[in-house]
């Protein structure tokens, strides 16, 4: 996920939120001389700086609100949850993606929550909660062409459409070679292009197409369609820096557990998606 191709969408708003960052969380010493835990100096200062890069919608992106910028989306509603969890006030950090795990490891934020992919590199800096969010490659058609595309060959030949700095136009342009698609920022847009037959099909991550094929008369997913080429699964983990963590990791862990126990997590992801949609009208 945003393996360092994510979106330039709105960085210089991105680089001033991210100036001002505060010491936070993780080990420290208090007043009288003690350590603490990141979850302790969590709740004593009240507040879960959570640092992201708001460049990934449904996960993670901005939108105006009484003509302020706001972060949103599925990761955001998950912080919240955690902050709740915690009793303790959210506070938001908006960085480049590049920054995000440095601020980490700097102790200058408590957690990282951007639907970073928890890899083995990644793993020897930080540690990671259990996975909230797994998905793998999928291709949406118009409902009319749901059996012209039986192959990646055939997938190769087709104007495809992706969203912009996502897994999927990684996979379509590094894997697939494909050097003739179209990156838009918005889903919405990639599917008007797509019945208006400007592109032939749009690759997206699983839960997100299938949630649109439910929300758009005459689109399908393609069934049977295998993606080898780099078509695997994704996963989305929250990371927290490595200390005496232990107690903060658990505690993320169940909430992630109750998030999708409940189904309230692919609800939160529907939300985000349909907030996409009122932006981009």
């Amino acid at each position: 996920m945003k393996a360092g191709l994510k979106k330039l969408l709105a960085l210089g708003l991105v680089a001033v939120l991210a100036t001002g960052l505060v010491g936070c969380g993780n080990k420290s010493s208090d007043n009288s001389g003690g350590n603490q835990t990141a979850l302790e100096q969590i709740k004593k200062n009240k507040k879960l700086v959570v640092a992201t890069s708001p460049d990934y919608p449904p996960f993670e992106f901005m939108v105006s609100e009484n003509g302020k910028s706001k972060i949103v989306g599925a990761d955001i509603d998950l912080a919240q949850k955690i902050a709740d969890k915690l009793g303790v006030e959210l506070e938001l950090k908006a960085m480049d993606f590049d920054a995000l795990l440095p601020a980490l490891q700097a102790g200058k934020v408590d957690m990282v929550i951007t639907g970073m992919t928890p890899n083995e590199k990644r793993k020897k800096a930080v540690d990671f909660s259990d996975i909230y969010f797994k998905g793998e490659n999928a291709v949406i058609v118009n409902a009319k062409d749901a059996g012209k595309f039986t192959s990646e060959d055939q997938l190769k030949k087709a104007k495809l459409g992706v969203q912009k700095g996502s897994t999927q136009e990684t996979y379509v342009k590094d894997n697939l070679k494909v050097t003739n698609y179209k990156a838009l920022v918005a889903v919405p847009d990639l599917i008007a292009d797509m019945k208006n037959g400007n592109i032939d099909a749009v690759v997206l991550n699983s839960k997100v197409a299938g949630i649109n094929v439910t929300k758009y008369d005459g689109i399908k997913v393609v069934e049977n369609l295998k993606l080898t080429s780099g078509g695997d699964e994704e996963a989305m983990a929250v990371a927290i820096k490595k200390g005496d963590n232990a107690d903060l990791i658990k505690l993320t862990n169940e909430v992630i557990k109750e998030l999708q126990d409940s189904g309230e997590y692919d609800k939160i992801l529907a939300n985000a998606v349909d907030l996409i949609s009122k932006e981009t009208k």
